[in-house]
């Protein structure tokens, strides 16, 4: 029973594996194209306003499309979602290395972002159907510390296709290849078919829960973030981080360009350091907090990990240069892991199954407006005052907000270990109340 909640377990559930191999691969097409795609449209454009418009293009479908598809998700076939998904993303992504427009190029990653707006909460869903609850926490850590590695991996082979062609085209066949190795994992998957919520009749018989509206589903999903205890702290320092992470990426990259005296190429290759040194520090906060998650409560890895973020990223005040750079943002990821793994796990643990798929849609749909309305703000904030004032934002954010935060909704005591009790699903008490 010791190795119950090792990684073995996790790495023995062939289902699990194919999810999860398919998702590494995707990740790394998407994060060389996270690179490739403003290079591209900065090339076209020249122009900083037309960079930020990419970001908030993508942002969009998050909003839009994301709410809507929680509640196809659980009513659909989620494994026909995610193939047919992968395979759009595929065909899309293809597309951008014939294209110079730069309208076909907004226009196809709005449809790219719809496409994962979709399959981020499908893939989401499926997993606690694939374990035992009690390998959450390894899997989750898993994934996110695979995300993280892989967002180091990213830039790098993108720099060195980049090296290779002299433009970032070649990059979008890549990705393009990666979604097709996707969809060839989840084809060899096999997902157990989800158990319907049924109630008992008094003549012992079962019958289907009676069919709700749209409206219904929607609102269902949406107020268990709210109404929930655990789930609306937990949710509200996601919104905290998102907000935290548009920031950090627009001053790190202004920073880069505005404030050390490098070349153009030589920025591109910082900037690319950069993003790449952040991971690492998460990667290995990761790495530590699956290692030792018996030791430390998660309540204090999210407000001691934010903490250290704040605290570090206010060292940019002092204009370090490359190497110390490198450092503080390293340290940062570092912090800002404690909150990672730990907040998803508590998603998976609290969500009813039946629900799921509403709550992680709503969830990044509100990340998405967050992340929007950061980098709406930074442009014009980071071009009037300075990178500078950007990581100050950041780190008053954290270092004053997120303890205020804490303390009005009571955090700490929500989050403290308790009594496993079995989750009532909304779904199922709004049908008993009805009569």
């Amino acid at each position: 029973m010791k190795n119950k909640t090792g990684f073995r377990q996790v790495l023995r559930n062939r289902n699990y594996m194919l999810l999860w191999i398919g998702q590494t691969v995707s990740q790394i097409g998407d994060a060389v194209t996270l690179v490739a795609l403003p290079l591209l449209v900065y090339e076209l454009t020249q122009s900083v306003m037309g960079l930020t418009l990419t970001f908030i293009i993508e942002a969009i479908p998050w909003i839009v499309v994301g709410p809507i598809a929680g509640v196809f998700i659980d009513r659909m076939n989620r494994f026909v979602l995610l193939v047919a998904t992968d395979i759009l993303r595929m065909l899309l992504i293809g597309v951008v290395f014939f294209t110079d427009h730069v309208g076909v190029i907004y226009g196809i990653a709005f449809l790219m972002q719809a496409m994962a707006a979709i399959n981020t909460p499908v893939r989401s869903s499926i997993i606690p159907d694939l374990l035992d609850k009690e390998l959450y926490v390894k899997a989750i850590g898993m994934s996110h510390t695979t995300f993280q590695t892989v967002q180091v991996i990213g830039p790098l082979v993108a720099a060195a296709i980049l090296s290779m062609t002299g433009g970032p085209r070649p990059v979008f066949l890549l990705d393009s290849l990666t979604f097709m190795l996707c969809v060839g994992a989840a084809i060899m998957m096999k997902i157990p078919p989800r158990t319907a919520q049924v109630d008992q009749r008094k003549d012992g018989r079962t019958a289907e829960p009676p069919l709700v509206t749209f409206g219904q589903m929607f609102k269902v999903g949406a107020s268990f973030l709210f109404t929930n205890r655990v789930m609306r702290y937990v949710t509200s320092i996601n919104l905290l981080k998102s907000v935290v992470q548009s920031l950090v990426l627009v001053g790190t990259l202004l920073y880069v360009k505005s404030t050390m005296d490098l070349t153009a190429s030589q920025g591109d290759r910082i900037y690319s350091l950069a993003v790449a040194a952040m991971a690492i520090g998460v990667i290995s906060g990761t790495i530590l907090i699956t290692a030792f998650e018996k030791r430390v409560q998660r309540r204090y890895l999210i407000t001691g990990g934010l903490f250290l973020q704040g605290v570090t990223l206010i060292m940019m005040q002092f204009h370090p240069q490359t190497i110390w750079l490198l450092i503080l943002l390293l340290i940062a990821g570092l912090g800002a892991s404690g909150a990672m793994a730990p907040l998803s796990a508590y998603y998976a643990e609290t969500t009813p199954n039946e629900i799921r798929g509403r709550v992680y849609s709503v969830t990044n749909s509100m990340l998405r407006i967050t992340g929007m309305a950061a980098y709406v703000l930074a442009g014009p904030v980071g071009e009037w005052y300075g990178p500078e004032s950007l990581f100050l934002v950041v780190s008053m954010l954290l270092l004053v907000g997120m303890p205020i935060l804490t303390l009005w909704l009571n955090g700490l005591y929500v989050l403290a270990p308790k009594p496993c009790i079995p989750v009532e699903s909304p779904v199922r008490d709004t049908h008993s109340s009805q009569g």
